[in-house]
Formats: structure tokens, C-alpha cells, sequence
């Protein structure tokens, strides 16, 4: 029998509600790029070879992603590093002396690249007391020289207890989250960070929160009512079932990412773009001394500003705009234009501003000058 009953009514009410399409898929995703993140998020992490390693942001990569490198082989020392007696072969984050030292002696075949932010490594060694080969995941400490580098939180330029506090309190997570925006292949924070802890209802009390501060940030004050997922709701005390009014507070995922108590969290150069210039057009960009440039200047140049700060430098404009024409602008990070000097993080930018008549770095560039 032919069906004759008009559905053009139906069919307009699933346009206003808008379409879904399945991705209903039985077959294991065995993509290069699926096996590459899965080896780089497991404690074991990735024999890479020295050409595989990529060095132009300063901090260390392997095709776009972001990683730490590490020595397994403990030698004799594995049961006393393994007891969490001894620290172990320090990883590394940047391209440091004691790196570029190890590529020159041609001992670069001893490392493994990873970016699981679990703080614990897979490491093997021969036991002093048996001779038998040992195996197991060991806590590793951040290389010293690497923290220097970078110059991360003052570290190259603090002393005392100031300097080991930095180095003591180093913390994985938050040190990818702080690089990401210089990646455009690290994986997404549901791939690396534990979706347990939060309440049953957490997705429900964040919105209701967020709310209540009119989905602005609490701490920059910038409206993000245009684009509500750059809002999250951050605990204060770090607790994620603790979801009293009081330990909450409305952060853009900048802010966030400059907070205590927080996991993974991946902040794209896209997005540092749109809530700079959403923090521009509200007003909230009056930038006045040090201080208030770190904070709103995107965390990668964080060491950068630390460094030109103690060396003297004039206070820089932060994400400075320049029109090269009625349809063509480029952005700089940092910039002096009475100097006509700046560092970008986009590639485009960099070459932009350079046909323009600007010495413009990029931050591993920046970075590599800061260490001559």
C-alpha cells in the first residue's frame, strides 16, 4: 500500500531543530595520529630519533605535540628510584644545555618522548643488591636547566628558597596547559585528564553558576556571554565534589589556566586571540605596569616578560594590533613600536610583520636570544 500522509511538517520541525548525523563506528580507530597519541599519553612513552624532535618554540615537540623527554634506563639506582629514595634522570621540557649537550655526545638514542601528565614514568634499571633487571613507574623530577630556559615563573632569575619553591612545586599539567597555545596538534583535555571526580550534577551546577555572574570572568571581568564554553567554573579548593557557592568561581579559560588546583587544560592561540580582543573591546586592556601585562599576555611569554622586566626593558604593549591595509592586520604578543620589535606565536604573523619593517620573533626565537 503507498503511504500518502504529508511529512513536510515533520520534516520542518528536525530543520528548526537542527540535524544530527550518527557517527556510529564498531572498528578501532588505527590512524597514525590515534597510535602517535596513544604512545605519547602512556607512561612508556616514544622512542623518537633526534630528527623526529622539534625544537623551534623552545619548549620541545614531536610532530606538533608537545612533549617531555626521558631517560627509562636508571642503571643501578632503579630500587632506590623506584623507593622514591633517590630523584632519578631528570625530563626535560626545553631545549636546554644539558640536552643540546647529549645531542653533541650523541647519546640522544637514550630518551623517550611523552606527555602523560601523571607525573610518572616507566623506567627499567639493574639492581645493585641482585643484578636482576627491574622494572616499574618512578616519580621524575623537571630538569633544572630546563626550568631556567624558559626562565618559567622567574625561575632563571630567583634565588634561594624562592628558586627551589618553584622547582619543588613544578607540575606537569600545568605546564603543558601553559605552552599549548604555541600547538595546534595537542590533544584534547578529554584525552589526557580523568573525567572522575566531579558530582553526578556538575555539568548543571557550572551553568547555574555561571549564571549568576552573567557568564563573566570573575577574575578578568570579561564578558563572555558570545561564547559561553570559553567560561568555566573553577574550585577553588581544588576539591571537584566541593560545589558550595563558595568554593566556585566563574573563570575564562585563560584565567583558569593561571590557577592553582587544575588539571590539563589546552588553551588554543584562536582562543587567547578572541578573549583578548573581547577584553579590548570592553576596556579591560589598560595596561600600566608588569604585573597586569603578565596577566593578560599569553602564558607562554610569561618567562620573556619575567626576563625583559629584570633587564630593564621599557613596559611593552601586550597582543598589539598593527593594519598593514584596510583588509590586512597582523598581531604581535609582545611588542615595542617605538622599536619596532615584537614576538608572535602565529607563523603568518611573523612573516607579516616582518614585510612590514618589524624585527619580529617567534618565542622559541625569543627565547634562544634571552639565553646567549
Amino acid at each position: 500500500m503507498k503511504l500518502t500522509t504529508d511529512l513536510s511538517g515533520l520534516w520542518a520541525n528536525v530543520e528548526r531543530m537542527g540535524k544530527f548525523e550518527a557517527n556510529f563506528n564498531l572498528q578501532e580507530d588505527h590512524s597514525p595520529d590515534f597510535e602517535l597519541d596513544k604512545d605519547l599519553s602512556s607512561t612508556a612513552g616514544l622512542d623518537i630519533q633526534l630528527e623526529d624532535l622539534e625544537l623551534e618554540n623552545g619548549v620541545l615537540s614531536v610532530k606538533g605535540r608537545q612533549v617531555l623527554l626521558f631517560i627509562p634506563d636508571q642503571g643501578q639506582a632503579i630500587d632506590e628510584v623506584l623507593g622514591g629514595i633517590k630523584e632519578g634522570r631528570k625530563f626535560h621540557v626545553a631545549d636546554c644545555k644539558t640536552l643540546n649537550s647529549m645531542r653533541q655526545k650523541n647519546r640522544f638514542n637514550r630518551y623517550k618522548a611523552t606527555y602523560n601528565t601523571s607525573g610518572l614514568f616507566k623506567v627499567y634499571g639493574v639492581s645493585y643488591e641482585t643484578g636482576d633487571s627491574v622494572e616499574g613507574e618512578a616519580e621524575l623530577r623537571v630538569c633544572k636547566n630546563c626550568l631556567s630556559y624558559l626562565n618559567y615563573k622567574g625561575y632563571r632569575h630567583g634565588k634561594g628558597l624562592p628558586k627551589k619553591q618553584i622547582y619543588n612545586e613544578y607540575d606537569i599539567s600545568e605546564f603543558l596547559s601553559e605552552y599549548s597555545t604555541l600547538f595546534s596538534s595537542m590533544p584534547d583535555r578529554s584525552q589526557v585528564v580523568d573525567k572522575g571526580g566531579y558530582s553526578d550534577d556538575w555539568a548543571e551546577v557550572s551553568t547555574n553558576y555561571r549564571a549568576t555572574v552573567n557568564f563573566c570572568c570573575e577574575q578578568c571581568g570579561v564578558d563572555l556571554n558570545s561564547n559561553k564554553r570559553l567560561l568555566h567554573t573553577h574550585h577553588i579548593s581544588g576539591n571537584k565534589r566541593e560545589n558550595h557557592p563558595d568554593n566556585l568561581k566563574a573563570l575564562c579559560i585563560d584565567c583558569h589556566r593561571k590557577q592553582p588546583h587544575h588539571d590539563y587544560m589546552r588553551v588554543t592561540h584562536e582562543n587567547m586571540l578572541f578573549l583578548n580582543g573581547l577584553r579590548r573591546e570592553q576596556g579591560l586592556f589598560n595596561i600600566s605596569n608588569w604585573n597586569q601585562a603578565r596577566n593578560v599576555a599569553d602564558k607562554a611569554v610569561d618567562g620573556l616578560l619575567r626576563f625583559y622586566e629584570k633587564s630593564g626593558y621599557p613596559l611593552p604593549e601586550i597582543n598589539f594590533i598593527i593594519k598593514n591595509n584596510e583588509q590586512s592586520t597582523f598581531q604581535l604578543e609582545v611588542a615595542w613600536p617605538s622599536l619596532k620589535k615584537g614576538i608572535a606565536i602565529s607563523a603568518e604573523d611573523i612573516k607579516a610583520g616582518q614585510l612590514y619593517g618589524w624585527n619580529v620573533l617567534s618565542v622559541g626565537e625569543a627565547l634562544s636570544e634571552m639565553n646567549q
